[in-house]
């Protein structure tokens, strides 16, 4: 048989830690998408060189993770992304080149 609920004596510990994930979650994916969206914005609206966009993104990043208190593995995850976009750009451009003439 089902007991008296008591207010306040319910244990919320997996609740909170469901929330507190789910708002890391969201945070990284939220500013994860909008410097993509920035990215190329950069690149196809405004027109702007690929590599001084990414280092402007970066640094966007950067100052976004000092705003929003952001723990190391982001500015890990920037430096992985930056050094991947680098490597891909680098090669996007050197197949431009080559197909050019």
């Amino acid at each position: 048989m089902a007991t008296e609920h008591v207010r306040g004596e319910m244990d919320i510990a997996d609740h909170k830690a469901t929330f507190d994930g789910f708002m890391a979650v969201s945070t990284w994916g939220g500013l994860l998408t909008a410097l993509t969206v920035f990215l190329l914005t950069l690149i196809f609206a405004v027109g702007m060189d690929w590599i001084g966009a990414l280092i402007g993104t970066t640094v966007v990043g950067i100052i976004a993770g000092l705003v929003m208190k952001m723990s190391t593995a982001w500015y890990v995850t920037l430096g992985g992304l930056f050094v991947f976009t680098l490597i891909c750009g680098g090669i996007a451009q050197l197949a431009g080149m080559a197909l050019a003439g």
